[in-house]
């Protein structure tokens, strides 16, 4: 199969003969609107309704689903009208005059609902759908399938416009894989974590119980982070093979108006790109959890629930605010290593950009290696990584710099909060008198600081003096 475009499909189909029009009483025509509404429908095409109240008009072709528009719904009408009924010149000037109410709302709601169920993968099996081929992954095996066993319903987006040979296997060299080991610092563990977030992500199923937003932080600490570490070209990847949205982080707010509005009932993939250090990961909690909601310019607002909703990635050369158990159960962070940097970037070692400049082998290559990702993760599910920089930049995150060089000879002995604080200000004498800095914010540190190290902080009182007191 060398095309599985709708249209294409839909052309190798012969379809009945219908009268779109009739004569009305006093001269002209009109839409015979019962004869249009059976040639949508032996076309394949019905409204999908997301609600009792919202729908659009979508087309299905052998179970391969596509959301249409207006446009392609007058163009179906306007090509049948030229190039198969033999209707005078006058019937055009009609159509093309009244196209409008051919498709307008009224009427188009009026068309079946077809009750669309979507396949979605199995915990322990998934597929990926190539142009030539449906690839079937489990634990133990990949293999290939022919359209004739698609059981169920997919977007026409989910189908990737190239074709997949199991064949090279795993023997093939990869630029991508080589550049997945390198931003795992060439270290075995590492890279095999990285590979089971690939599979996770590209993964299309969702697990109520834990499913996380997969965080990519930059393993690197410093003052003034450069980015250019690679994780960009990790999120490219999971381009090429989820439908997918992507919000630029470092402009973002949470309060702007209709900041899904580009998130569609086919995306997979929620992809938010170098967020900044303000960046409110609680304000995800709800869409991790519960779905998305999602309002666009001029029209109601659309919910897709948890297991229509996309997973969410997340790239930051910061560390993200927030700690607790609420937090980690919904995050799964990565470090990426800084192998490349603004002196050695990928081009510079592969002399060739990826994606772009790739020749058939090389997308050969790439696309086997996803795969071997994808059975990975399901072999192991998510792997954790081994932290090198993040617990420390998440203390710098969550405190100050020069507070963790003031705790770091801290004993953990029980210890006045006065006094505590005063040595504090005695020592960085520019904090005294500042507005923001507070005797509670400074006492919220310490509790968070002393957790991090693996202790809990009570509350005592000795000769009426309150006193931090560290308990393993």
């Amino acid at each position: 199969m060398s095309n599985l475009s709708i249209a294409h499909i839909a052309s190798e189909k012969e379809f009945p003969f219908f009268t779109l029009y009739k004569p009305k009483d006093r001269g002209g025509h009109e839409w015979d609107f019962v004869s249009l509404t059976a040639f949508f429908t032996t076309r394949g095409y019905f409204i999908y309704r997301t609600s009792i109240d919202k729908w659009f008009p979508i087309r299905i072709i052998d179970n391969i689903v596509k959301q249409v528009g207006k446009k392609e719904l007058k163009d179906e009408i306007l090509e049948f009208l030229t190039n198969v009924e033999a209707c005078p010149m006058y019937i055009h000037q009609f159509a093309l005059r009244d196209i409008g109410k051919a498709v307008n709302d009224e009427f188009l709601e009026t068309l079946p609902a077809k009750q669309v169920v979507f396949r979605k993968d199995k915990k322990d099996a998934m597929q990926i759908y190539f142009q030539n081929c449906i690839v079937k992954i489990t634990h133990n095996k990949i293999t290939t399938h022919d359209y004739t066993e698609l059981d169920g319903y997919i977007w026409e987006s989910q189908i990737l416009k190239r074709d997949f040979n199991l064949e090279y296997g795993p023997q093939m060299h990869s630029d991508f894989k080589h550049f997945i080991f390198n931003i795992s610092n060439r270290d075995d563990k590492r890279f095999f974590s990285i590979c089971s977030v690939i599979g996770f992500l590209i993964h299309n199923f969702k697990n109520p119980g834990y499913c996380p937003a997969i965080i990519l932080n930059d393993e690197v600490i410093s003052d003034h982070p450069e980015g250019g570490t690679g994780k960009g070209l990790l999120i490219k990847a999971i381009e090429q093979f989820l439908t997918t949205v992507t919000i630029e982080g470092k402009t973002f707010s949470f309060d702007k108006n209709f900041v899904y509005q580009s998130v569609n009932s086919d995306t997979k993939l929620l992809s938010f790109q170098d967020v900044n250090k303000s960046f409110d990961f609680e304000r995800l909690f709800s869409v991790l959890t519960d779905g998305i909601s999602v309002e666009k310019k001029g029209l109601d607002m659309i919910h897709y629930n948890f297991h229509d909703s996309p997973k969410i990635v997340i790239t930051t050369n910061y560390a993200i605010k927030g700690a607790g158990n609420s937090h980690e159960r919904r995050r799964f962070e990565l470090e990426i290593s800084q192998y490349y940097n603004k002196s050695r970037t990928p081009l510079d070692e592969f002399k060739k950009m990826m994606f772009i400049e790739w020749s058939s082998y090389e997308w050969q290559a790439f696309d086997n290696f996803i795969t071997e990702c994808c059975q990975y993760y399901l072999r192991k599910g998510l792997i954790e990584q081994v932290m090198v920089n993040l617990p420390e930049k998440k203390l710098i995150a969550e405190t100050n710099i020069d507070f963790l060089k003031f705790m770091a000879d801290f004993d953990f002995g029980t210890t006045a909060r006065a006094e505590l604080y005063r040595r504090f200000i005695e020592q960085f004498d520019e904090y005294a008198g500042h507005k923001y800095f507070t005797k509670q914010l400074f006492s919220k540190w310490v509790i968070y600081y002393a957790d991090n190290k693996g202790y809990k902080v009570e509350d005592y009182v000795y000769n009426s003096v309150r006193h931090y007191k560290f308990v393993k």
